[in-house]
């Protein structure tokens, strides 16, 4: 059945297609009689692997694969194919791993790269990296100091009795005696045997020959680290905040002209005045006109503030559409279609459809048949229950396209007030099935792909008492703001009398909500030249 492979299949239950396979590596022949034969052949079956039944039936791919000529919607079918990305965090590993030249400073790099997060900061503080690392440098040390320990007693009571000389041998140990005995009394040590062993230990008695073991870090190295980190590429990742990751940027500039030179000056010494966009007093401390401060800005405005880009992983996060909506060119009317035309059908396996058939064969004992039978009703349901969420996601797909008809015409302008109740009235399901069905899927339309959530708003009363969409408020929002002068933007009462002027009551705070959900910000910061 569909999904079932972990099950064990009664042994009764065992096919002629898999009694052939076992026959066809038997030597047994005819000459024998029915019951040795049958002896035989059930001693063979018994002694396979249980699981080749599944496999035979699993590398059965013939009922699945889409077949070419079958239908035109597989004649462009090609198997998937695996894109092997390296992700970004993976790639500062590979060029930090270029530019430093010790073991300590590649395990503490690589800890601070662990440490940044989706949007390219390194958002914790040094210190607490640098205790972890040296925790981990710590642990790391005790296990091969453990490791030379067990290797150094695993010797045979034997070894020291072949060669009693053996016990007096200069052992590490006491060449790291000797070491910290010649670092106080060099004089001393001259002609002291041995010399050569312990004079790769240094006056502290750390072994350097041995480069497995790891030196503690400190907070110096780990800031040394952290600047080489933000000259990688992508610039000014892992940086703290968004003046150093600007700055950061700004400073990789190559032979940089003037402007370049104004920008990195500004987000060095004058950034205060920029974030607040004080220009009066960046052109009064800069000694600079106007035009030279714009172009500038223009430079620091390309910069990028996120230089994680959002995502560390490698993966495009891809939005596929569920629905696809589009107008029929004799009729104009909507044709909607559930986006599945390129998956394949499920449907039972030929290898079960067999087995059900051979039901009424006396080989087949009542719990076999009642094995084959629940497995085959089970896939039925979930090919039905398939079926099922098919159509009940084009039923309320359809409602939502009937109750904005006007948006398809028109745009975001011409969206209605829309409420899951609604949907629910109209399609005769309940309120929690159709938020389930709304929640992650999308729509491709003309004008854009869209989650099925963006259809549905509240309301708000107009001047002539019609209700009118929220949404349709917000773009109204984001058009005057699109259209104010740069120099002097419109503040939030300001933005308020003007939807009052177009007939759309609404209130300073409201303007303000719409604006920040809309995710703009407020007029001081929207200023430019």
């Amino acid at each position: 059945a569909v999904g079932e492979r972990s099950e064990t299949m009664p042994e009764a239950a065992m096919p002629h297609e898999v009694e052939s396979l076992y026959a066809a590596e038997t030597e047994v022949t005819t000459d024998f009689n029915d019951s040795y034969y049958d002896d035989a052949k059930e001693r063979i079956i018994d002694d396979r692997d249980p699981f080749e039944y599944y496999e035979a039936i699993w590398q059965d791919e013939s009922d699945f694969a889409p077949k070419r000529g079958q239908s035109d919607e597989f004649d462009d079918y090609e198997p998937f194919q695996i894109k092997d990305n390296v992700s970004l965090i993976d790639d500062l590993y590979q060029q930090l791993a270029i530019l430093v030249y010790t073991e300590e400073d590649l395990v503490l790099g690589s800890q601070i790269i662990g440490n940044i997060d989706e949007d390219g900061y390194l958002r914790r503080e040094l210190s607490e990296i640098v205790d972890e690392t040296n925790s981990f440098i710590a642990n790391h040390n005790f296990e091969i100091q453990k490791k030379q320990y067990e290797q150094q007693n695993s010797k045979p009571i034997d070894y020291y009795k072949d060669n009693p000389a053996r016990m007096y041998a200069l052992t590490e140990d006491s060449a790291k005696i000797l070491s910290i005995v010649h670092s106080k009394h060099p004089e001393l040590s001259k002609n002291l045997p041995g010399i050569e062993l312990y004079n790769k230990y240094s006056s502290d008695g750390t072994n350097h020959e041995n480069d497995d073991i790891l030196k503690p870090v400190d907070l110096p190295q780990a800031e040394r680290l952290l600047s080489i980190i933000k000259t990688l590429d992508p610039p000014g990742i892992g940086s703290r905040s968004v003046q150093e990751c600007l700055l950061s940027q700004a400073e990789s500039f190559i032979e940089p002209n003037e402007s370049q030179i104004l920008a990195t000056n500004i987000l060095r010494d004058g950034y205060e005045a920029f974030a607040k966009k004080h220009f009066h007093i960046l052109t009064k401390q800069f000694e600079v006109s106007e035009a030279e401060l714009k172009d500038a800005l223009e430079i620091i405005r390309k910069l990028n503030p996120k230089p994680g880009g959002g995502n560390f992983q490698a993966e495009n996060n891809t939005v596929i559409p569920d629905f696809l909506i589009s107008r029929q060119e004799d009729t104009g009317e909507l044709i909607i279609t559930v986006n599945d035309a390129n998956m394949p059908q499920i449907k039972l396996s030929s290898a079960y459809e067999r087995l059900k058939k051979d039901m009424k064969s006396k080989q087949f004992n009542k719990e076999t048949r009642d094995w084959v039978r629940n497995k085959y009703e089970d896939a039925k349901f979930l090919i039905q229950a398939i079926r099922q969420r098919k159509a009940t996601m084009l039923k309320v797909m359809t409602a939502i396209a009937q109750a904005q008809i006007a948006f398809f015409d028109e745009g975001r302008t011409a969206m209605k007030p829309l409420i899951y109740k609604d949907v629910s009235e109209t399609t005769g399901l309940d309120i929690s099935t159709v938020c389930r069905i709304v929640n992650g899927k999308y729509v491709q339309t003309q004008f854009g792909t869209f989650e099925l959530k963006f259809f549905f708003s509240e309301s708000l009363p107009t001047d002539d008492g019609e209700d009118v969409s929220t949404t349709v408020i917000k773009e109204v929002i984001k058009e005057i703001i699109d259209g104010e002068p740069k120099s002097k933007p419109f503040s939030d009462d300001k933005l308020s009398d003007l939807l009052k002027e177009k007939g759309y009551n609404v209130a300073r705070r409201t303007v303000a909500k719409y604006r920040e959900q809309l995710k703009i910000p407020v007029a001081r910061l929207r200023k430019e030249l």
